[in-house]
């Protein structure tokens, strides 16, 4: 189970990969694709922009594509007839990938500023939460609906804030803060997915065990949001806080080939 599991993983976002971007050939790093050797050579300062702009034209794609056509993406993995509850979480990691891509998008194409650029990521996860709480989505996977309206509400509140002046809050703070609920929730659906369900769903943990490596892999997508959020709040260059932000996730899905 843990093998099929970690080649569902792989094959779900390689597909997905392949259905955005035909004429990527590797589209997704490993340990020898040339993404992730440029990757490395950003964190050293000594990559350039264009392959980073390649990258979130390919995050874009991707992130769309499993986010709209998770059922699609599933079966072209060969997973037929996929369990409702790894349709959410493909979809859910998608509109992560997005998110995180959308961030870089705006400051390397439009040229807007970190919180312009923060606001307007938060709307797919706005959206993804209101359809999950308006199409019965909750009622039919048996969560409750308490922890999608939490994280609806602190979600809108961060888009609102980015996108318009606060006297009682500076935008540094909220950054800060931003970065830390996203680190926090992160590290909790990644390392601890069986808790994260009772917390957030008031799940069974009990029947959880297949879909454990994809909240893993949810969660760290989190973490890695959370962590180009921390790394724009200093003085760290665009492509450096992209390059960092994208390790969590990269690394995990890497290794959930191998675990």
């Amino acid at each position: 189970m843990r093998c099929s599991l970690s080649n569902l993983l792989v094959q779900t976002i390689f597909i997905s990969s392949v259905i955005a971007s035909t004429h990527a050939a590797r589209p997704f790093p490993t340990t020898r694709n040339p993404l992730t050797q440029q990757a490395i050579i950003d964190l050293r300062g000594g990559g350039g922009l264009a392959t980073t702009k390649v990258i979130t034209k390919l995050g874009l794609a991707v992130g769309t594509t499993t986010a709209l056509s998770a059922k699609t993406v599933l079966e072209k993995s060969g997973i037929e007839n996929a369990d409702p509850m790894n349709l959410l979480l493909t979809r859910r990691i998608g509109e992560s990938i997005l998110q995180f891509s959308i961030v870089a998008y705006f400051l390397l194409f439009q040229d807007a500023s970190v919180y312009t650029a923060l606001g307007i990521a938060c709307i797919p996860v706005v959206v993804e939460m209101c359809k999950t709480l308006f199409d019965g989505t909750h009622k039919a996977l048996g969560f409750s609906a308490s922890g999608q309206i939490i994280c609806l509400v602190i979600s809108a509140t961060f888009g609102f804030l980015f996108l318009n002046d606060s006297r009682q809050l500076s935008k540094d703070t909220l950054l800060k803060i931003h970065s830390g609920f996203l680190l926090s929730n992160g590290v909790l659906m990644g390392c601890f997915p069986k808790f994260a369900c009772k917390f957030w769903g008031q799940m069974d943990v009990t029947d959880v065990s297949v879909i454990e490596k994809f909240i893993s892999l949810w969660g760290f997508s989190y973490i890695s949001i959370g962590t180009l959020s921390g790394c724009l709040a200093t003085d760290m260059t665009t492509s450096k806080a992209l390059g960092f932000g994208a390790l969590p996730f990269v690394s995990r899905f890497v290794l959930s080939k191998f675990l």
